[in-house]
This record gives structure tokens, C-alpha cells and sequence, in this order.
């Protein structure tokens, strides 16, 4: 019997480790970097201070322990950290944000690593391996993709971001993190001359993954849009699609302003940014017959003609 009792131990060993296995996390293909403890250092000290002091307290307990980045942003971020601008701009404006930044701060720590968990166990086959960056910009940017210190990298300004209404971070991060892992299985790259359809897939399954990821998020904080375009859009849903449709081959970059690049576009017909929410709509109806991860490992060719069968049926409903 020995034997028998041996195997029997062994299979449970077995299947216990193999258990074990599969609840645990996935490991993150990219580290997050969060600077937000350094800038609450210096707003600390610098709260009650004269705007001069307030700008030297930034550079040395906020600015100095992150030099590298912060050098690799002086091109990009050049108007935004003029001295002069920085201080009639920036350092009035900050008492106005911060309980907002503080906000956002206080929830961080506890929402990253089930944020980034969420994320790779929806999408396992993750291969970027870059870094992300959360800090408070100087109102440089609310979020950017560029190399830092010589890797791939996302920055979210979370000065930025409350500035622009938003409140919640993590929709934002996964939208961001959708579009490097998207790159993997679909050929699209903005301001490369690709036609118009591509961004409209690529912005709207990134909108999609992340309304997915967090249903209960705000419009605001999942699009990054101007705030009342999803209800235009939704409400002339038809007659936009039939005209996006007439567009879909386009590499007009004018083409491109009116459907996705101009937050105060004045348009007549299009709301500004509406491909955001025309590429969800397009999604949504694609998701009632396919997985989001089927939907996001297709190349160009296989996304093409469903994606244009989906305008079509969309052009042709009648709207309520």
C-alpha cells in the first residue's frame, strides 16, 4: 500500500503547487515609478512660502531626487518649465489642485498593484517592458509616451489631470498600457500617415478595454474627451458613422483634427474628438461576437472588414 499512499501524496503535492500556480499574480512586465511622496515632501514645505522660495524648494526636494527624468523632459516640457511662466502659471495655481492631487495620491498606493494585475491577467502575452511614470509635471503634460533614461516609457501628470476635471488615474493608465500591448498585434502609429480607420480602432478598443477594466468609471477619466461628446456622439451615432465612412481610407490630417486630434474643435457636423467614442460604439458591437482579446491580437487585414461592416450596420440603425 505504501506505494499507492506515496502516489496519492505526490498528486496532491502536485496539484496543490499547480493551484497555487494559477492564483498567483502575474508578474509585471513594467515598473511603476511613483514621485507623488516627493512632491507632497515639497508642498509641505513650500505651502506657506513666497512664490521664489516655493521655486527653489521644488527644484531641490522634488526636481533633484528625479534629475534624470526631469533632464530628459527639459526639450519636450521647455515652455512649461520656463522660471518666468512656471511662476505666474504653475506655483499660484497649485493651491487650487492640490486636495484633487491629494486625492488621487491617497488611493494610488492601493490601487497599482491590482491595476497593473487586472490588466496582465486580461492580457497574459504583455510584452512591453517599460517604465511608467507617475508624478506632477508642471502642467507639461497629462499623459505622454517618450524614452526615459534610454527605455520605453508613459509619464501621467497628475497635476495635470486634476486641472482637467479628471479623478481617478488607473482608466488612463490602462488605456496607455492597451496601446503598447495593441502595438504587439496591430500595425498603427499617430501623425504616420496611416488612414483614419486605424485610429479609430486603436482609440476606440483602447476606451473599450478600459471602461471594461472600470465600469464604474467617469466619462471624463475613461476618454480623456471634451465632457457631453459621448452623448452627441451616442445620439447621432448613425448619421456619424455613415460620414466617418466616407473618410475611412483618409490620411488627411485634416481629417484626422476633426475626429480626434482637437479637444475645441468648432466643427458644425463632427463633435470634437467623436472617433473616440464612434471607435467604442464600433467595439461594443464587435464585442457581442468576439472576446476582447480575440479583438485585440487582430492585424490590420483582419480588422478592416469587420470594422467597416460594423460602421455600416451602425450607419444603418435607426436611432431612437
Amino acid at each position: 500500500m505504501r506505494p499507492l499512499v506515496t502516489g496519492g501524496v505526490v498528486l496532491y503535492l502536485l496539484l496543490f503547487i499547480s493551484a497555487s500556480s494559477m492564483s498567483r499574480a502575474p508578474i509585471p512586465t513594467f515598473t511603476i515609478h511613483n514621485f507623488l511622496p516627493e512632491f507632497w515632501q515639497f508642498w509641505d514645505a513650500a505651502h506657506d512660502q513666497p512664490v521664489e522660495k516655493q521655486m527653489q524648494l521644488w527644484q531641490d526636494l522634488y526636481v533633484k531626487p528625479h534629475q534624470a527624468v526631469f533632464d530628459d523632459l527639459a526639450r519636450p516640457c521647455k515652455p512649461e518649465f520656463d522660471v518666468s511662466w512656471a511662476k505666474t502659471e504653475y506655483f499660484p495655481n497649485l493651491p487650487t489642485i492640490v486636495s484633487g492631487m491629494r486625492a488621487i495620491s491617497d488611493r494610488l498606493q492601493q490601487q497599482l498593484d491590482p491595476a497593473s494585475e487586472r490588466f496582465l491577467t486580461t492580457f497574459p502575452d504583455m510584452h512591453w517592458a517599460g517604465d511608467i511614470y507617475v508624478m506632477a509635471s508642471g502642467y507639461c503634460f497629462r499623459g505622454r509616451a517618450q524614452a526615459i533614461r534610454g527605455h520605453s516609457a508613459l509619464l501621467f501628470g497628475v497635476d495635470t489631470i486634476v486641472d482637467l476635471k479628471q479623478r481617478d488615474l488607473v482608466p488612463g493608465i490602462h488605456h496607455e498600457l492597451f496601446h503598447r500591448y495593441h502595438h504587439q498585434f496591430f500595425d498603427f502609429e499617430p501623425s504616420n500617415g496611416y488612414p483614419l480607420w486605424t485610429t479609430l480602432w486603436a482609440e476606440g478598443m483602447a476606451v473599450y478595454v478600459s471602461e471594461q477594466l472600470n465600469p464604474s468609471a467617469s466619462e471624463l477619466d475613461l476618454s480623456m474627451v471634451p465632457l457631453g461628446m459621448v452623448q452627441q456622439v451616442d445620439h447621432r451615432q448613425s448619421e456619424l458613422a455613415a460620414d466617418f465612412l466616407k473618410r475611412f481610407d483618409s490620411t488627411s490630417g485634416k481629417d484626422a483634427t476633426i475626429y480626434f486630434n482637437d479637444d475645441n474643435s468648432k466643427d458644425p457636423f463632427v463633435p470634437a474628438r467623436a472617433g473616440y467614442e464612434l471607435g467604442v460604439l464600433v467595439a461594443r458591437r464587435l464585442g457581442t461576437h468576439y472576446t476582447m482579446q480575440a479583438m485585440a491580437h487582430w492585424s490590420q487585414q483582419e480588422a478592416k472588414p469587420r470594422i467597416r461592416k460594423a460602421l455600416i450596420a451602425i450607419a444603418n440603425s435607426a436611432q431612437k
